[in-house]
């Protein structure tokens, strides 16, 4: 009985060596890390790594699942303007993926049937229908644009980080606010 716990204590601490790992590989190289230096950077043999993590995919899941969870859970900032919340949102998102090349590449990438990404787009296109409400009022977008046109901005400067050396964080800001002149409304920008 003892050996059981014991070796699923084992089990957990590789799960979790393997996790760590993974996540540091994936953030710093993409989605195309190797899994036999994931399974070595963990101290594990790829062996073990297969044994929790059937499949690249179920690896990169366990991995980006949380940040997929950070993305879902943002929000419009309150108390703006619609261009202004849309800019501090679009800002801060990119701040958050600039370091993680996964995620990048799986909002990129990523096969739109899949549940995760169909969630991500819901949840910006809802982000974009509180920019659109809220510019109702102060018609600080143009009136053209739609919830699904800002999902789809967010969505393509992630695509441009994705081609830019390092994600360069002064070519990142350029690309917002070249997004955002193009959803603001004639003469709005601030």
């Amino acid at each position: 009985m003892a050996d059981d716990r014991k070796q699923r204590r084992d089990a957990v601490a590789n799960r979790d060596r393997i996790l760590t790992a993974a996540a540091a590989a994936f953030r710093e190289n993409g989605m195309a890390v190797d899994m036999r230096a994931v399974a070595a950077a963990a101290g594990v043999g790829v062996g073990t790594l297969y044994r929790h993590f059937p499949t690249r995919e179920h690896l990169v899941h366990a991995v980006t699942g949380t940040d997929l969870t950070d993305l879902a859970g943002a929000t419009l900032p309150e108390r703006m303007s619609a261009i202004a919340g849309l800019r501090e949102f679009f800002g801060a998102t990119m701040a958050q993926l600039a370091g993680n090349k996964a995620m990048i590449d799986l909002l990129t990438a990523g096969s739109p049937s899949d549940a995760d990404l169909r969630r991500c787009l819901s949840h910006l296109t809802e982000i974009g229908q509180a920019a659109v409400d809220r510019s109702r009022a102060d018609h600080t977008l143009a009136t053209d644009v739609t919830a699904r046109d800002i999902a789809y901005q967010l969505l393509g400067l992630i695509r441009i980080a994705q081609l830019i050396p390092d994600s360069e964080p002064d070519t990142i800001g350029h690309h917002v606010e070249l997004a955002l002149r193009g959803l603001a409304a004639e003469g709005r920008t601030a």
